[in-house]
């Protein structure tokens, strides 16, 4: 299974997740406010916002990448 790191622990996740999907399934806590499971991501609020690979990104609409390192 693919993965990516999430503040030095490594996250798996499926193809087709996002990084906050594959956080949440993995019993790991990225803030977030309009972000819901049922819902279709859109990232307005920006709460989620972390920092993949240097550069900032919202969680819920970037989609989980191997070899990512993310700073929550």
């Amino acid at each position: 299974m693919e993965h990516f790191t999430l503040d030095g622990q490594a996250v798996p996740f499926t193809p087709g997740q996002t990084v906050m999907q594959a956080a949440q399934a993995a019993g790991q806590h990225i803030p977030h406010l309009c972000w819901h499971p049922d819902f279709t991501a859109h990232g307005s609020c920006k709460l989620c916002t972390v920092k993949i690979n240097h550069r900032f990104a919202t969680a819920c609409t970037t989609q989980a990448a191997p070899g990512m390192a993310v700073d929550n």
